[in-house]
């Protein structure tokens, strides 16, 4: 018996399922990609889109929570629509601004620069970046969710799709300073979160997730001490495993009472951060790791159908397993969990609808609804590189 045989679930679709699966969540897709179409509100300035809660308390463009994300989805070439013109209008007239809007990935100006790259807009995702290293938040964390490593990240993808060493320059700049911020304990290093003086695991608030934007770095310029601190920020998350009756999983920070395995804080994120660590290294250990995580995150139940926390991400880590190792028990554990969100499906004259964090509001945004979902279905059905996670291959 393999590894990956012992690793993953003692089971295995039927072709019949799998057909079932697949097209199931190909019409779920369409979908999905029709009623966010029908749902878009040019007239309000707030939000473009139904969203969560947070948009109002973050910034109308988000990737996370606002235009950006949904935007995303519609423009993403598994997505059998197109982001209209008048919604993208609305992207392009909304005011910007450092007062307004932090400097980070998910939830700031970094994630708007990434999607005008996506949307073939490049000159405008640079006057956008631009913007990012005037706000006075640049610094205020490390994280990859909305500090300096999600803008680090950001700026070394415009590099590589654009050119422009002034981004690539952007983007040491970022590292430079978790350099000389991180924290040492052993043979690893870790970040302490500012706005609440406490150590986060995972890959949203965590080190996992500034390892992999330093790994990054280091495979495009070749720098050592990158490619060093991206392990020990790793090691750091992966030293801090709880051992549980159902296997690896971790707190969201030093003292949390639960433990999850979800994308942005859990299990899932750490698990798909090494196996691009496994891609780019070829370590055996992050792979074996990756496996391990693997076994431990593969529910065929959650609470929530979505992204940052709930299935999709779950899903979006073993089609990153998928896609890396070519095993097809992936992704099969990929289409289990499919078939599971669909369960959450609501339909609408419009389309099929979703429900967001803690199903309390119909959401179209990335991090808690539809458009989070439908990239995994159409990653799923397509797989392949992972939206904004993923450096361009053909650069």
């Amino acid at each position: 018996m393999s590894v990956a045989e012992t690793l993953v679930r003692p089971f295995v679709l039927d072709a019949a399922s799998r057909q079932r699966i697949h097209d199931d969540a190909r019409a779920t897709l369409a979908q999905t990609a029709h009623y966010v179409l029908g749902t878009a509100d040019h007239d309000r300035t707030d939000r473009l889109w139904p969203a969560d809660s947070a948009v109002f308390t973050t910034n109308p463009m988000s990737v996370a929570y606002g235009a950006c994300g949904p935007s995303l989805f519609l423009h993403h070439p598994h997505t059998p629509a197109q982001l209209p013109e008048q919604s993208l209008a609305w992207l392009l007239k909304q005011p910007l601004d450092t007062d307004s809007y932090p400097p980070g990935l998910y939830v700031g100006l970094a994630g708007v620069a990434c999607t005008f790259l996506e949307l073939g807009l490049p000159e405008k995702a640079r006057e956008v970046m631009a913007l990012v290293r005037k706000s006075p938040l640049l610094f205020d964390e490390a994280n990859i969710l909305f500090g300096c490593a999600g803008w680090g990240m950001a700026a070394l993808r415009l590099y590589q799709r654009i050119g422009d060493p002034d981004l690539l320059d952007c983007s040491v700049e970022a590292a430079e300073h978790l350099m000389d911020t991180a924290r040492r304990e052993g043979d690893t290093c870790y970040w302490v979160q500012n706005s609440d003086g406490v150590v986060h695991y995972g890959f949203g608030y965590g080190a996992a997730g500034c390892g992999l934007f330093l790994l990054q770095l280091s495979s495009v310029t070749g720098e050592v001490r990158f490619r060093d601190a991206a392990v020990q920020a790793i090691d750091y998350d992966l030293a801090h495993r709880m051992e549980t009756p159902l296997g690896w999983q971790w707190q969201s920070f030093d003292g949390d009472t639960l433990v999850k395995p979800y994308w942005i804080t859990g299990g899932a994120g750490i698990g798909s951060t090494l196996v691009r660590f496994h891609q780019v290294l070829g370590d055996e250990r992050f792979l074996a790791a990756a496996r391990r995580i693997a076994h431990d995150a593969a529910v065929k139940f959650a609470v929530e159908p979505g992204l940052f926390e709930g299935l999709a991400g779950i899903g979006e880590f073993m089609t990153d397993l998928h896609v890396h190792t070519g095993e097809p028990a992936y992704h099969d554990l990929a289409l289990d969990m499919a078939e599971t969100i669909m369960w959450f499906r609501i339909n609408r004259p419009e389309g099929v609808a979703w429900p967001g964090r803690w199903l309390r509001r119909i959401s179209d945004d990335y991090a808690t609804g539809a458009a989070g979902i439908g990239l995994f279905l159409g990653r799923l059905l397509h797989p392949g590189p992972r939206l904004l996670l993923d450096l361009p291959a053909d650069d």
